[in-house]
């Protein structure tokens, strides 16, 4: 992928950057292809003539042509032959040329008799042969010799060509001697590309004592250059300021990045909370990138001031606001909740009880319960059932009957709703509106195994018997072998259609009693079997004979029969 091309690339650009953080860090502010490759090339030690220096060349001498004797025996002669041939025709006013021989020496291939001709004759050590000595020296192995040369020419300042001085350093491969040379004011301050040049080859070496000797030798800055490079510098030397100097001179999408990449290598945590800050605070920046890094950085609280400007004017599910209520929590703090109530009252009515429900999950159910009663939407059915869930939670019957009993007065529940209401209601309410809750149930097709029974049992108890049957006749028609229905019904049609009505219902009713059970006796009782019923009692009695309930239903069953006398010993005992 191209992605993963620059990443690999800027890992080259950025080999030097201490710790791995800077380099993680580095990595995000990617600059473009274009950008990397040059970048790459620049980083690579290049030769001074390479180099866009606007320190002048040095000039090549103007000599008279070698004497045909001496150029007979350039090939073969020693040194010692060639300086006294030349000692003796000068002598004789011919045109010779020291710095001619040698260069004829170089020529044919002898250099290590051009550097002995050189050092045999008076004007061999000249400034006018100094390049060429190094350029021998260096040939022949003698690096030390060389380098010594050169460490000497940068002291102080003398006869020396400036460019002579530098292409010399560069030849042996030395160019911290030119840094030296400009801080002794040998050769004059480095321009940008020399200074650039030079820095990049101080930090290749791991020098950071040379980078800041150049820097006191030149105004050149090479640091806008190659703004990399003086980052690297920046962060190895531990200069915060300076790295993020560097950092202005990148491109401007990449300073940013670069910046709290900066901050976050020199663990300056509070530098970059204030970065990211100052970010945000810019137009049409990323706020929610922006809440993640200080997320990252620690500053959770700073996160959610900048996404709840982020989420502003949007709905609960856009990912902004998303991410926000996730930072928030249960419990958010009290500017959180005020933002939460701020975005409750705008916009439309939709996107309001939206954020009605956001706040109502989050502050504490009291305060919640008193601020929807309050809102503008809180007649609306779904806030209505916020209410009554928030009363339930805080146990305030007064606050959930009166909600509940605006939500019954007849305005159209949803099954959902319905379910929501239910599971909602105060603990304690009036059976009316139990019931009209249990009617709603069965109405929207969502109604509980029991609920028409309890609704039999409700218009019992209000004394409408027909209206309990009907209950009952829906409820036995899915469960046909429910006891306490069948019971009831039995009672039911005793008191609609008298004695005979209910006895198909008793007889249904005693088929599903167990054996030996006091709900059976009750059964044979109504059924007119006492003999039966108190038979079974008996037994009953013999196997709990402490249950007073069972001695009450045997005495009652005893008078019936006519028996008082019986009962009364019964209840005694």
């Amino acid at each position: 992928m191209r992605i993963d091309r620059d990443r690999a690339r800027l890992a080259l650009l950025l080999p030097a950057l201490t710790g791995i953080g800077l380099l993680a860090g580095g990595l995000m502010l990617l600059p473009k292809e274009r950008e990397i490759l040059p970048a790459v090339r620049r980083a690579q030690p290049v030769p001074f003539s390479t180099a866009r220096s606007s320190m002048p060349a040095p000039a090549s001498p103007v000599l008279p042509p070698a004497h045909p004797s001496i150029t007979a025996q350039i090939a073969t002669a020693d040194a010692a032959t060639l300086a006294a041939l030349t000692t003796r025709l000068i002598a004789e006013g011919q045109p010779v040329s020291t710095l001619q021989v040698a260069y004829d020496l170089v020529a044919a291939k002898r250099p290590a008799v051009a550097l002995d001709y050189l050092a045999a004759r008076p004007d061999g050590a000249t400034a006018a042969t100094w390049r060429l000595r190094i350029d021998l020296l260096h040939r022949t192995g003698r690096a030390a010799n060389a380098a010594a040369l050169v460490a000497r020419a940068v002291e102080k300042r003398g006869a020396l060509p400036a460019a002579d001085i530098v292409a010399a350093a560069y030849a042996i491969d030395r160019p911290d001697l030119v840094i030296v040379a400009a801080a002794n004011h040998v050769i004059p301050p480095p321009d940008t590309a020399l200074a650039l040049d030079l820095a990049r080859r101080a930090d290749t070496a791991g020098r950071r004592d040379l980078i800041a000797l150049l820097d006191t030798t030149t105004t050149a800055n090479w640091r806008a250059a190659d703004p990399w490079l003086a980052i690297r510098v920046a962060a190895r030397s531990r200069d915060t300021a300076a790295g993020l100097r560097a950092a202005g001179y990148l491109a401007v999408e990449q300073r940013q990045a670069a910046r709290e990449a900066i901050l976050t290598e020199a663990g300056d945590r509070a530098g970059l909370r204030t970065e990211l800050l100052a970010h945000a605070a810019a137009p049409g920046v990323p706020l929610e990138q922006i809440a993640e890094r200080l997320v990252a950085a620690g500053y959770r609280g700073d996160a959610t001031a900048v996404l709840r400007r982020a989420a502003a004017g949007l709905a609960p599910p856009a990912p902004a606001a998303q991410r926000l209520l996730y930072l928030m929590g249960p419990r958010p703090g009290s500017d959180d909740l005020a933002w939460l109530k701020q975005q409750s009252l705008q916009g439309s009515a939709t996107r309001q009880r939206s954020w009605l429900a956001c706040y109502a999950e989050r502050d504490q159910p009291g305060a919640a319960l008193v601020f929807l009663s309050r809102h503008p939407l809180a007649d609306e059915t779904d806030v209505m059932l916020m209410r009554l869930s928030l009363a339930r939670t805080t146990g305030n019957d007064a606050a959930g009957r009166t909600v509940l009993t605006a939500l019954l007065d007849g305005r159209a529940l949803s099954p959902d709703q319905v379910r929501a209401v239910s599971a909602a209601a105060p603990a304690r309410i009036d059976p009316a509106q139990a019931a009209t809750i249990t009617k709603r149930r069965v109405a929207a097709g969502i109604a509980a195994p029991r609920d028409q029974l309890d609704l039999a049992w409700a218009a019992w108890n209000a004394g409408d018997a027909k209206a309990a049957g009907q209950w009952l006749d829906a409820h036995l028609a899915t469960t046909p072998t429910d006891l306490p229905a069948l019971r009831l019904m039995a009672d039911v049609q005793a008191r609609i259609n008298g004695v005979r009505g209910s006895r198909p219902w008793l007889e249904r009713a005693l088929a599903q009693t167990p054996a030996d059970s006091r709900a059976r006796a009750e059964v044979l009782e109504k059924l007119g079997r006492r003999d039966e019923a108190i038979r079974l009692v008996e037994t009953l009695r013999s196997e709990t004979p402490q249950d007073r309930s069972l001695a009450a239903l045997h005495a009652r069953l005893l008078i019936t029969e006519g028996k008082p006398g019986l009962a009364r010993a019964v209840l005694v005992q």
